[in-house]
């Protein structure tokens, strides 16, 4: 387990192999159905899976971003393999809600939130002059394991309006993917290593600030900030690719006789979301990654409240398009944010406490969709964004703090 890797091209393809697995956690949306039918279950006690999942990947961290400073992210991130393959295999022998609860949503989602972190601190380490280019394709590898697998999905649960869902069906769809996420990311754990000296490396090319420590962090103004408005960031797009299957067939009515159908709105919106976080990485080096950061929220804003008010099928898909390259810049921006204001020595640690803004934004989405009709969730989450902006606006930069 000490042998080193030098070759920063051999850590990249191992990282992205592991990030494209762990990606395929939200494609969650085509399980929905499928799992209801076959084992008779509420959709609403299914479709809280997802939800599990999120806020045990957000919790997980801020563990697994301690031990990656301690252990290394080779042994933090062959943890998260494991863990996560062995929630998916158990997921094929599942016979209630609470069973899959435990298996995808606590040990899956625990398992993420161990592989997660170990990628984005690694690569910026490597690639210290581009941590907003860097971050940008580690998260957008995240975004394509679920076009990837939507496909792979599609195919093992036959999805289509005549199929016949069994539990046999959904059982065997569950081990063959155990098995597939086992060598993605376990292979892809093997080959992570640190830089030498990363920590100096990346102080001398481009933080803009010192080093926090956690328990200085907590005491920022600007962790509060950044936490909040992340919070009000992600919840429209958690809400959209958790049940974008759902909205397409419900709320918009696309049928599969329409150009796109709702199971194909999952894939493009993977892609959009994959997108995002390219291109934010590469405006984030070039313009500032907290400029950018408000730009994409103001753009969301503006498509949920299309999505809301203007109710005609090319539009609404249009913006929930827009709204997953929100999503995923947010996804993209946030880390780099969070390198700049606290400096990257303590980054795992530090973006783990930040990230836990996904999980409670996980919780707030579903719990807004229980309780309002679509068109009143998309109403309510721009109000927020609203709020987020606002927030957002008064994060500050360090070149501000110091003057």
């Amino acid at each position: 387990m000490n042998y080193r890797i030098n070759n920063k091209w051999v850590v990249v393809f191992g990282a992205l192999t592991a990030q494209m697995a762990i990606g395929a956690l939200y494609a969650w949306s085509l399980f929905n159905e499928p799992i209801s039918v076959a084992f008779d279950w509420d959709l609403d006690a299914v479709v809280t899976t997802y939800a599990i999942t999120l806020v045990s990947f957000a919790l997980t961290m801020i563990y697994s971003g301690r031990l990656q400073l301690k252990k290394g992210p080779r042994f933090t991130a062959l943890i998260g393999g494991v863990l996560y393959s062995s929630g998916i295999l158990l997921s094929a022998f599942v016979t209630s809600p609470t069973m899959l609860y435990i298996t995808y949503g606590v040990m899956g989602g625990a398992g993420v939130g161990f592989i997660y972190v170990c990628q984005l601190s690694t690569l910026v380490k490597w690639f210290p002059n581009k941590k907003g280019a860097i971050t940008g394709v580690a998260t957008a590898a995240f975004a394509i394991g679920a076009i990837l697998f939507k496909q792979v999905i599609t195919g093992l649960l036959q999805i289509s309006d005549t199929t016949v869902y069994t539990t046999d069906m959904v059982s065997s769809t569950f081990l063959t993917l155990g098995i597939i996420y086992a060598v993605m990311t376990i292979g892809g754990a093997l080959l992570l290593d640190l830089p030498d000296n990363g920590h100096e490396v990346n102080k001398l090319n481009g933080n803009d600030g010192r080093d926090y420590e956690t328990k200085e962090l907590l005491r920022t103004p600007n962790f509060y900030k950044l936490l909040f408005s992340d919070l009000l960031a992600l919840m429209p797009g958690l809400l959209i690719i958790g049940l974008a299957k759902d909205i397409g067939s419900q709320y918009i009515g696309i049928k599969d006789t329409d150009l796109i159908t709702a199971a194909a709105l999952v894939g493009y919106l993977a892609m959009f979301n994959a997108g995002g976080r390219l291109v934010s990485g590469r405006l984030a080096d070039k313009f500032g990654a907290l400029k950018i950061y408000r730009t994409m929220y103001l753009i969301t804003i503006i498509s949920l409240a299309f999505l809301s008010f203007v109710q005609v099928k090319p539009v609404a898909i249009i913006a929930i398009l827009i709204i997953g390259v929100g999503y995923g810049s947010f996804l993209s921006l946030v880390p780099t944010i969070t390198g700049k204001l606290f400096g990257p020595k303590n980054f795992s640690s530090n973006y783990s406490l930040i990230f836990q803004a996904y999980g409670a934004a996980a919780l707030l989405g579903i719990f807004i969709k229980k309780s309002v009709s679509f068109d009143q969730a998309f109403m309510i989450a721009m109000l927020t964004a609203v709020a987020g902006l606002a927030v957002a606006m008064t994060i500050k930069e360090n070149k501000q703090l110091e003057s």
